[in-house]
């Protein structure tokens, strides 16, 4: 998130907190009510005070549908990854790029017993790989994870052309292997 939207939130949740201390206000005591009211026509007979009044409320109005897109469009890498060629356009669904994450972590065989990817947008039209896993115990964690980002680093991005920025593994749990038994 950038410094400017950090700023816009910071201020737009502000602003809600105090229409909503005020509402309260107005709600468990008349005179508040009242005061609100004769404020509201004092602005309203000013012609200054009734521009900065419709100012503030415009720039309410505009961080609130701002932040309203914002979080609409920052979703899920917008479902798809849209790439071109001469031909026409590839859709690469969010659920693909997962799925080739997590054949990656498996077949690297690295002692991954379970594992959840997610994907993320990240700076500059890459993408971000969170790999959650649950590995056997007979596994050297730090050696064998390095080689599964690496791993799945590299099958993104030659079975797909997006650019991996990162690819993040955390070791949720580690568990016993299971002793075999034969009768």
């Amino acid at each position: 998130m950038t410094r400017l939207v950090r700023l816009m939130l910071i201020i737009f949740s502000f602003s809600l907190s105090v229409f909503a201390i005020l509402f309260l206000l107005m709600l468990l005591n008349n005179s508040v009510l009242s005061g609100i009211i004769l404020l509201m026509t004092q602005i309203s007979e000013r012609s200054s005070w009734q521009l900065a009044a419709s100012l503030v409320a415009v720039f309410i109005l505009a961080m609130s549908m701002l932040m309203l897109v914002y979080s609409i469009m920052s979703g899920r890498l917008r479902k798809t990854r849209i790439r071109e060629t001469e031909t026409g356009v590839i859709d690469i669904g969010v659920d693909a790029i997962e799925s080739i994450a997590l054949n990656s972590a498996k077949s690297a065989q690295c002692g991954i017993k379970t594992a959840k990817a997610r994907v993320a947008p990240f700076k500059g039209d890459k993408i971000s790989v969170q790999l959650t896993t649950v590995l056997y115990s007979d596994v050297e964690v730090p050696a064998m994870m390095a080689k599964v980002q690496e791993r799945i680093k590299k099958d993104i991005e030659r079975y797909t052309g997006i650019p991996v920025a990162e690819v993040q593994v955390k070791v949720s749990r580690v568990e016993a292997v299971a002793a075999r038994v034969e009768h």
